[in-house]
């Protein structure tokens, strides 16, 4: 079968024949490859797509734009054939190749952990950046997804409450000091852009205004950021704005109604955590004054297979990318672009960070080693 697009006959000419929703349906949902970015929902330019707790529906009306399907990560096209060509990918974002497993990098660091309540160590450091680059005029709103006030309650089909991620923003540095993040429900990261551009502000849509912004989310998430700027919807206006991008190393998300009735076995009421503390290989939810811990083999049914297949373990195609490693003390810093190490350095100066001496060549060993040892 010929790999060429197909064209559609019109009284203007043959134009490109674009996959829609409909084949977004076939060959991403219903074969369980969806990560839940929320790239889809995002791009619609009409609201027709809406997040259900554990995948995109179409609820409203379709207009065979194609946008969805071209922005989602896990779908191929003409002119994207899929990050498992880490050669291509690596060069048209970095423009040069990768050397470690763990993808194309500029420095590696140890910096000491950041105590914040409302976030895993790794991303209270990956918050303190976001709030500095935006003092210092990096950038002007942080999108991500958390525990804050939603967006916009009509693009997620389900009642936001408790530990169920929102998408959600930030616009001033303070807003960033007080996100709550902490999520294990699987994130609809990108209708946080969505949000900012299309509600917040508007007149960008006018050509008034281009909001400069910086996504927080997982590697599997920034992915669909790449995919969008790469594939054939990458002139969409929604991805023009981001001019930085961070992540936390994988770890395991879940699919709310499949994991209500697993936790409820234990006698666990998901809107009764008030803390959870991932491990190696399991999961501790804190309900009143107890710890109740399930491990990944109980919780398996629940788990976002597509963000586990994903493989990124490190937030290959971020800005800068932190995470804990087993054997090393305090968070590693991946800084993958000039931008990030230049606002990373000035932390360094002003004291907002706190670089730890480590043996690089065992840090990259261990970082090689989460994805089974490769290089």
């Amino acid at each position: 079968m010929s790999s060429e697009p197909k064209l559609w006959p019109t009284p203007y000419g043959p134009i490109t024949q674009r996959k829609i929703f409909a084949n977004l349906l076939k060959d991403i949902i219903r074969t369980n490859k969806c990560v839940y970015c929320s790239a889809c929902a995002s791009v619609c330019p009409t609201y027709a797509i809406q997040m259900l707790d554990d995948v995109p529906r179409l609820l409203g009306v379709c207009i065979k734009c194609g946008y969805c399907y071209y922005a989602c990560p896990g779908t191929v096209e003409e002119g994207f054939q899929g990050f498992g060509d880490y050669k291509d990918v690596d060069t048209r974002v970095f423009g040069t190749e990768r050397t470690e497993r763990f993808g194309v990098y500029r420095k590696i660091y140890v910096v000491e952990a950041i105590e914040d309540e409302d976030a895993f160590p790794e991303e209270a450091v990956l918050k303190a950046i976001l709030k500095f680059g935006m003092e210092k005029g990096y950038w002007g709103a942080v999108a991500y997804a958390g525990r804050d006030t939603p967006v916009t309650e009509g693009l997620l089909s389900y009642q936001v409450v408790g530990w169920k991620s929102r998408p959600s923003y930030a616009l001033k540095p303070s807003d960033v000091e007080r996100i709550k993040l902490k999520v294990f429900t699987h994130p609809p990261t990108i209708l946080g852009l969505r949000g900012i551009v299309d509600e917040l502000k508007g007149g960008f849509f006018q050509g008034v205004e281009v909001p400069q912004v910086a996504v927080l989310g997982p590697p599997e998430h920034i992915r669909s950021i790449w995919k969008g700027r790469l594939s054939w919807a990458g002139h969409t206006k929604l991805l023009r704005t981001v001019v930085f991008t961070a992540s936390y190393f994988h770890r395991k998300f879940f699919q709310p109604t499949k994991l209500l009735p697993i936790l409820a076995k234990k006698g666990v009421n998901f809107n009764n955590i008030s803390d959870v503390e991932y491990g190696s290989d399991s999961i501790k939810f804190k309900v009143g004054d107890k710890w109740v811990e399930f491990s990944f083999e109980e919780l398996e049914p629940s788990i976002n297979k597509a963000i586990e297949e994903a493989g990124d373990m490190t937030g290959e195609y971020a800005d800068v990318s932190a995470g804990r490693v087993e054997g090393v003390d305090g968070i590693v810093l991946i800084v993958r672009t000039e931008k990030a190490e230049e606002i990373v350095s000035r932390m360094f100066d002003e004291g907002l960070l706190k670089p730890l001496d480590f043996d690089e060549s065992l840090v990259k060993s261990k970082l090689n080693e989460l994805y089974g040892g490769g290089s």
